[in-house]
């Protein structure tokens, strides 16, 4: 018998996830038992929803066994590199969708150190898929019954991808990641188990010269991290590093074509 989701609006607190722009590079990163550096990024306080970053080293190795989570998942290598299995490692400017189940794990590190920005539609609930048969042979999805089928995961080199008019204006472009620009996801059922379930992904591309109100979608709240080129949006420096959820705004103007990895979400409180 199927459980009805509940309404994302009643699990979501837009409030609590609102962040000021974060600067990687002068951020108080945090060094776990691995090595690694953590920089926690926006957090729902309603439903735990997440949004983080990772700095590996070089030659690190990561003892994880398989695992999935019961949540969406998407991540963007920023630098470097990063394995999550033995199928690829994944390299700077991939992006990665994992659907809620999706069982990785196994051998995960990096060779040569990086940054990866990860999150989680909902609390970060590790569950280990001890009984698999190994060796580990790659990505699964697991379905409702937590029976695997062979899945690939769905990962895009977007430096290959054109890009696109955006429909904000001329000397603005995108590249879609996943979901279409400026329109809701159909599937609402998802918002069940992943709130903070991204309606659409993308780059965004504005032009060296832009000057004027900042471009976006209205009706939805955005995830942004730039990692090309440099702006001055609503009076503060945005360059490579730069992190905000509920942001930037105000007024945009670029000195160095400026390139955003971007998570919209609808925004439910407003009128």
């Amino acid at each position: 018998m199927s459980v009805p989701p509940a309404p994302a609006a009643a699990i979501r607190d837009l409030a609590s996830r609102r962040t000021p722009r974060i600067d990687f590079a002068t951020a108080a990163w945090q060094r776990n038992e691995h090595g690694v550096d953590m920089l926690a990024l926006s957090q729902c306080a309603a439903s735990g929803a997440v949004t983080f970053a990772l700095r590996t080293p070089a030659d690190f190795h990561y003892p994880e066994r398989q695992h999935f989570y019961d949540t969406e998942e998407e991540l963007f290598q920023l630098e470097g590199d990063f394995r999550h299995d033995r199928i690829r490692p994944y390299q700077a400017g991939d992006y990665v969708y994992r659907p809620a189940g999706t069982v990785y794990g196994d051998d995960e590190g990096s060779d040569h150190g990086g940054v990866i920005i990860a999150s989680l539609a909902n609390r970060m609930r590790r569950h280990h898929f001890d009984d698999h048969p190994k060796p580990w042979t790659g990505h699964y999805l697991v379905d409702r019954l937590w029976n695997p089928r062979p899945e690939q995961p769905f990962v895009l080199s977007p430096g290959s991808m054109p890009w696109l008019p955006s429909g904000l204006g001329p000397r603005i472009h995108v590249r879609p990641l996943h979901g279409t620009p400026g329109h809701r996801r159909s599937d609402d059922n998802v918002f069940g188990h992943s709130p903070w379930a991204a309606d659409f992904t993308l780059l965004l591309r504005i032009e060296a010269g832009f000057d004027g109100p900042m471009p976006g979608w209205p009706g939805f709240v955005v995830e942004a991290l730039a990692f090309t080129g440099g702006a001055t949006i609503g009076n503060e420096p945005w360059h490579r590093g730069c992190y905000q959820f509920g942001g930037p705004s105000g007024d945009c103007r670029v000195e160095g074509t400026l390139e955003l990895y971007c998570r919209a979400f609808r925004d439910t409180e407003a009128p």
